[in-house]
């Protein structure tokens, strides 16, 4: 297999049409159809089979298609590793985001690796972090951001900061339908329907450990795993919900949703960490790109703090 075939076998797979493949690719279609032809041939199967709309894979090419990414980025990584530190960093760095990020430091992210890391194309993944965690171990992640992650082996992890939780109410949340105090104490969250992104979301878990610790427990009315999703069911009071400061941020100047802090006794937070597989540590793409996104997301987080807090104070 070469290389070139991989990186065009991946092109078909994502538009699911030889010909425009093949025009994305500067290839006419009868050399790249000789292309797919030879992988097939030494691979001894059939990667991909017609339907109505053009092309889809079979499963041998489905099992194909997830080893892709990892293989050319091991190899991208080499190419780095033999260059050395050659001229600035170039080529693709895929980073995974947990949703509330996700929703708030995509722009940011970008507009900064375009002034700071021109020659490098940022990519974005959404995930749990548990997941995010996964596929950074098995190489479909050149790094993510994470919450309250345990230490592994296979990564390294860097502490960005402590991100402090908000609770979103809707309307008519509290007791007889009067509006929580802007201040809650984890007993007056005790007393609210909440809809969470499910028992084993690591803010989620958060919330219960504070909880547990002073005799309390949530009440769990919905479990809902997407953030749009969450904050739609608040609005329509179908309950409140325990949210990061990145993804209360959005809510500011909604006339449905309240941001309340969390306190007495103390304030609820969530580590947030970026983590990289151990095997890339010399690798400069990925130390400079890691190390500017840690910049930039807590420089974003300091600038949203003091936006819900004046939101909360008005």
């Amino acid at each position: 297999m070469e290389i070139r075939q991989l990186h065009n076998f991946s092109r078909i797979a994502e538009v699911g049409n030889l010909t425009r493949a093949a025009s994305l690719l500067g290839l006419t279609q009868a050399a790249l159809s000789r292309q797919v032809a030879q992988l097939e041939a030494e691979l001894g199967t059939v990667l991909f089979k017609r339907n109505g709309r053009g092309l889809v894979l079979t499963d041998a090419g489905q099992r194909l298609l997830a080893h892709v990414p990892i293989i050319l980025r091991q190899i991208a990584a080499a190419t780095r590793a033999v260059r050395g530190d050659e001229g600035p960093v170039q080529g693709t760095l895929v980073l995974g985001l947990p949703p509330s990020l996700a929703r708030t430091s995509v722009v940011p992210l970008i507009d900064a690796f375009r002034e700071r890391l021109p020659a490098v194309t940022l990519r974005t993944v959404d995930g749990l972090s548990a997941n995010l965690v996964e596929m950074v171990e098995s190489g479909k992640l050149d790094c993510s951001v994470v919450y309250n992650q345990p230490p592994s082996d296979l990564v390294e992890m860097r502490l960005i900061c402590e991100e402090d939780l908000y609770l979103v109410s809707g309307p008519a949340a509290g007791d007889n339908g009067k509006a929580p105090p802007r201040t809650l104490a984890l007993a007056d969250i005790a007393r609210l329907p909440l809809v969470t992104a499910g028992n084993t979301n690591v803010i989620h878990v958060a919330l219960a450990t504070a909880m547990a610790a002073v005799g309390l427990e949530p009440q769990v009315a919905h479990e809902i795993e997407n953030l749009s999703a969450i904050l739609d069911l608040v609005q329509r009071g179908y309950g409140s919900s325990v949210i990061p400061l990145s993804g209360v941020h959005s809510c500011i100047g909604n006339p449905e949703l309240t941001l309340h802090r969390i306190g007495k006794p103390s304030a609820l937070r969530c580590s947030l960490s970026v983590l990289r597989p151990v095997r890339t540590l010399d690798d400069a793409l990925i130390e400079q790109g890691t190390s500017l996104i840690s910049e930039v997301v807590r420089q974003q987080l300091a600038v949203f703090h003091a936006n819900v807090e004046r939101s909360i104070d008005a």
